[in-house]
């Protein structure tokens, strides 16, 4: 930043579709605002922010993002998800946030391993997602390489230093026990922090023949969490529960 403030160095304009104010769920430890990007790779079926996966979305320019964030005297941190935020060159943006204060969280799926690589350095956590076993990825993704890039964004995390978390939604049909077992045992080669089971809404699906399914319950969660040897959570309507 110049003398007057002026953020340089950063992409132009980031896709945007938002950003809320206050969140005291979305970075662990932190009051934080969610920045939301637009565009993603993948078509899950279950996904419940999939007008976000084709919008174009709003163009802001990312001295704008950071000043308007910046002024939240509330928050201590940013969490920057989507979409997929690293389908865009956001490093500058990151380091802006951070050079303005700001620790800042990444949500991300993994598609992009070489842009996850580059923003580490100013990153203070991330959550990847790691959605099915490897021979289901391709099938549940749409895109037949999402395993060898999702896989390649597990090593780049479980050697660079930085705390994070790997995620998973938990779909009746889709993905279950088996799968999270399968999982766990994948993810104990790279040790995040924390495992962390998600419950599936079935109130606006990318396939709307999802509406149809029952989310699992708050105690299928802990019986699927209960069996994998990893430090474990569940995060379902009635809140995050530690296992």
């Amino acid at each position: 930043m110049n003398s007057e403030g002026e953020v340089r160095g950063i992409a132009k304009t980031i896709r945007m579709a938002g950003i809320l104010d206050l969140s005291t769920i979305d970075f662990p430890g932190k009051l934080c605002s969610v920045l939301f990007l637009t565009g993603c790779p993948f078509r899950c079926p279950y996904c419940h922010n999939h007008p976000l996966i084709a919008a174009r979305g709003e163009e802001r320019g990312a001295e704008e993002i950071v000043r308007a964030l910046r002024e939240n005297y509330l928050v201590d941190g940013v969490c920057i998800t989507g979409g997929e935020p690293t389908m865009q060159d956001i490093t500058g943006l990151v380091r802006a946030l951070k050079e303005a204060g700001l620790a800042v969280k990444l949500d991300t799926n993994g598609y992009y391993p070489p842009r996850l690589k580059d923003l580490l350095e100013w990153v203070d956590y991330v959550a990847i997602d790691v959605k099915t076993t490897p021979e289901k990825y391709g099938e549940l993704t749409g895109r037949k390489d999402a395993w060898q890039r999702v896989e390649e964004s597990l090593e780049i995390l479980s050697e660079s230093g930085v705390d994070w978390e790997a995620r998973t939604t938990v779909v009746p049909g889709l993905v279950w026990r088996e799968e999270v077992q399968r999982i766990g045992e994948i993810l104990r080669h790279y040790e995040p922090v924390v495992y962390a089971l998600q419950q599936f809404s079935n109130e606006n699906p990318l396939d709307p023949q999802l509406k149809d399914v029952s989310p699992p319950t708050r105690e299928e969660l802990m019986e699927m969490a209960r069996g994998v040897e990893l430090r474990m959570e569940i995060r379902c309507r009635e809140g995050t529960f530690r296992v």
